[in-house]
């Protein structure tokens, strides 16, 4: 036999299976047709009612951030060899790396957060009062009477409890933060809801929250080094001015110039003019340094992109889940028709 006549058979061979496989199908479907059309339709229907129950159509309200993270430049480095220390941008390392992500779940930041006023419909409301029918949890009769202050003193251990239930809802099912690029210095903060402006007011406090924490922190040596600095240069200027006026009188004395021991007082007061002079130009120079090691350890975080409306919906839509359950049923019925079938098949042998 040539093996142009082999292929042929081969292929008749394979063209008569499929036409016996497609037969044998459509006999079982028409043999078992009950479950062919009851199961889909009935997980269909499911999916649908799960759609009105399950279904949520939330809106993401996402920011671009850029944490500045930087060394020193040459001008610290040419003022360090002047023992001119002007500070860094970025002391500590904080807002370096992946600790800027961990920083956006501590739990004192989000519920400080959640503690803040904001416009909902033209209103003030605080963040807390609005999230707060959203977590099935608090709905418990004990947390009905609970009251928010943007005072944290004012709250009562009630309050702090409903507090800590809304920090766990927010830090696992309505923030998202992450670090799209590792060798970026970007950060993509993220809150889901169903109301466009509770998520988009949620992202921004966190923002200013964890900024604001920042700056508290990190910055407090440096705004107490230039707090001490001003009172010294504020005192220094008073004895300068005393000095000028000492000086001043002194001098407007007419005295013998045979005298020598008439001008040590006037002698003495210049002296301490030009130490007053000397020592308030230090302090100048000093309380300049100091501020603009302040600004430079002031964290440089700029938006890069806000939200928009209409916001991102997140979410299945009604046509996936009605599809999701006739595909289930669909499956689940195959699965019911071969293992009838198997059974039948063993039984007459048996």
């Amino acid at each position: 036999m040539s093996n142009t006549q082999k292929f042929s058979l081969h292929n008749e061979f394979s063209l008569g299976s499929l036409l016996q496989a497609i037969q044998a199908t459509a006999h079982l479907a028409k043999k078992h047709w009950k479950l062919l059309v009851i199961f889909p339709v009935c997980f269909a229907l499911l999916g649908l009612a799960a759609s009105w129950l399950l279904g949520k159509d939330l809106k993401k309200a996402e920011f671009i951030i850029a944490a500045e993270e930087e060394g020193p430049s040459g001008m610290e480095n040419l003022l360090a060899q002047f023992g001119l220390d002007v500070g860094g941008s970025n002391p500590g390392g904080v807002f370096e790396g992946e600790s800027l992500v961990k920083l956006f779940y501590v739990r004192s930041l989000v519920e400080r957060s959640l503690l803040t006023e904001f416009n909902h419909h033209g209103k003030k409301r605080i963040l807390a009062e609005a999230i707060y029918p959203s977590i099935k949890e608090l709905q418990h009769p004990e947390f009905h009477a609970v009251k928010f202050h943007t005072d944290r003193i004012k709250n009562n251990p009630i309050t702090d409890s409903a507090l800590y239930i809304m920090y766990k809802y927010v830090s696992k099912e309505m923030l998202s933060v992450n670090r799209p690029d590792k060798k970026q210095s970007f950060v993509t903060v993220g809150c889901l809801h169903a109301d466009p402006e509770i998520a988009i007011a949620t992202s921004q406090s966190i923002i200013n929250t964890v900024t604001d924490y920042y700056i508290e922190t990190l910055t407090k040596k440096a705004r107490h080094n230039l707090n001490v600095l001003k009172l010294e240069a504020d005192s220094i200027q008073q004895v300068l001015n005393r000095n000028l006026l000492v000086n001043a009188a002194n001098s407007d004395l007419n005295l013998n110039p045979l005298m020598q021991s008439a001008r040590v007082n006037q002698n003495r007061s210049l002296i301490d003019l030009q130490i007053s002079i000397s020592l308030y130009g230090e302090v100048v120079k000093n309380l300049k340094l100091a501020e603009i090691g302040l600004r430079k350890q002031t964290p440089l975080i700029q938006i890069i992109e806000s939200p928009h409306y209409p916001l991102e919906t997140v979410g299945m839509d009604l046509w996936e889940y009605v599809i999701g359950g006739f595909l289930l049923g669909l499956l689940l019925s195959g699965y019911l028709i071969y293992k009838k079938e198997n059974d039948n098949s063993v039984s007459p042998g048996v």
